[in-house]
């Protein structure tokens, strides 16, 4: 093992002995480490964070009023506000958008830490809206060791490593991946299967792998369990783990009645990549409130209730590069007012509602049907592209929405280029046909008023 890797693990395990004393608090001991973390914070904020420093001068909130100030007292953010002021928003002034564009944009550098130092992710997230996320050597520690405890929660090998599969986004700066490849090297071997594969290639792949440990996408997952039953794959997984779509009750069924398990289904953003996890009872997800403060409110930012479907405002408690503090979500969460029988007294919450999207179906050139996964497209990006929107508007076309801050004449051939790549991982090359039409804005569905990144054709 060199200095790096003992490094690594050394965080690692003070890290896990740290998580494993906050489980075994009770909810009023756990605010309380949660309030003196939420300090720490703003004191950090406010004196690293132009934008911080700022935004919460204009409401009166200074050094000097910390102790005295809730989180309710503090103004929400959203991801435009963090977006549009990015460069003052970050708490480190080497870390400038217009730098991290350029070296999310260059494929080779997947896997790689911009300035040899930060995890960086981005995503547009179901609201086709552009983000980046950036976290530092120590918020990214913490981040694994939850990871590793509370939701892999993997037995060690005897003299060898932990088989991990992950099939999901794998080409670019995602959440899951992020995440996944960063494992302790000591401890998994990984295989990554790229969720835009043919369908032979990701079988013949994992049949020889023989992961200990099947992760990633939950229709991805569900996928796999479907040909373990027409019996093309042949793996005993000991754990399975599903995050990023939505795990419905079908998917749920079926990969239990596949692998003879039952999934761990796994609350994660780019915004946290690790917020909750469901138990071994599924009665719901505990959400890690030693390390983040969940708030439910309603469309006016007031509090509702357990049992009450509400907007999640995000506070990440041990990211100190780009601080989120009361960051306004998309995710629609309904708190549980149980308490699981497991014993933890993590806060349950009954579901996460609106993270799937549409699937677009297509047709080969030999008639053959190919879909384009909804991950390859909101995980898409381009250096200025701001928000973009997907409309298939004939058996093998659609339109592509985009909203570009500047240079479009540079931004425009960079889009047909990385959807060409897309269309031609599933071989659609020649058989789907698709336009760009820069726009203004795009508005949300008149219907139900919510943003739809994929709207497939109508049947």
């Amino acid at each position: 093992m060199d200095f790096t890797s003992f490094n690594e693990v050394s965080r690692l395990l003070l890290n896990s002995i740290s998580l494993r004393r906050s489980e075994r608090l009770n909810p009023e001991q756990r605010h309380f480490l949660q309030k003196k973390r939420l300090k720490n914070l703003l004191k950090h904020v406010l004196s690293n964070s132009r934008f911080y420093k700022k935004y919460y001068g204009e409401y009166g909130i200074t050094p000097g009023k910390i102790n005295k100030i809730e989180l309710k007292d503090l103004p929400p953010i959203n991801k435009k506000i963090m977006m549009d002021n990015y460069d003052d928003f970050v708490c480190d002034t080497a870390i400038k958008r217009e730098n991290l564009e350029k070296f999310i944009a260059v494929r080779a550098n997947c896997g790689k830490k911009y300035l040899n130092k930060y995890i960086v992710i981005h995503t547009s997230g179901s609201t086709g809206t552009i983000g980046i996320f950036i976290y530092g050597p120590s918020d990214w520690s913490i981040l694994k060791a939850l990871a590793v405890r509370r939701v892999s929660r993997a037995r060690i090998k005897p003299f060898r490593k932990i088989k991990v599969s992950f099939l999901g986004a794998t080409d670019g700066m995602y959440a899951g991946i992020s995440l996944a490849q960063d494992a302790p090297k000591f401890l998994f071997d990984l295989l990554k299967l790229p969720i835009n594969s043919p369908l032979d290639e990701i079988i013949k792949k994992i049949n020889k792998f023989q992961p200990d440990i099947l992760s990633g996408y939950s229709s991805g997952n569900y996928l796999l369990a479907q040909e373990k039953l027409k019996g093309n794959i042949s793996i005993n997984p000991e754990r399975i783990i599903c995050s990023a779509d939505s795990l419905t009750s079908e998917m749920r069924r079926t990969i239990k009645q596949a692998f003879g398990i039952e999934p761990i289904n796994y609350y994660a953003a780019s915004e946290s990549v690790c917020m909750g996890s469901e138990c071994e009872q599924h009665q719901g997800f505990h959400l890690f409130d030693d390390w983040h403060c969940f708030e439910f409110v309603d469309e006016e930012l007031k509090p509702v209730g357990p049992d009450k479907s509400g907007k999640l405002l995000l506070t990440n408690l041990y990211n100190y590069t780009q601080p989120l503090i009361r960051y306004q979500m998309n995710d629609e969460i309904e708190l549980s007012h149980k308490n699981c029988e497991c014993g933890l007294s993590f806060p349950l919450i009954n579901n996460v509602v609106g993270r799937s999207e549409d699937v677009l179906w297509f047709e080969k050139l030999n008639k053959e049907k190919e879909c384009i996964h909804p991950s390859m497209l909101v995980e898409f990006f381009v250096p200025h592209l701001e928000k973009f929107q997907i409309i298939q508007t004939k058996k093998n076309h659609f339109l592509m929405k985009a909203v570009i801050r500047e240079r479009k004449e540079t931004v425009l051939p960079l889009i047909h280029k990385r959807m060409d790549e897309i269309l031609g991982e599933k071989k659609l090359q020649d058989a789907v046909g698709f336009n760009v039409e820069v726009v203004d804005s795009i508005e949300n569905d008149p219907k139900t008023g919510k943003f739809r990144l994929i709207i497939p054709l109508k049947k």
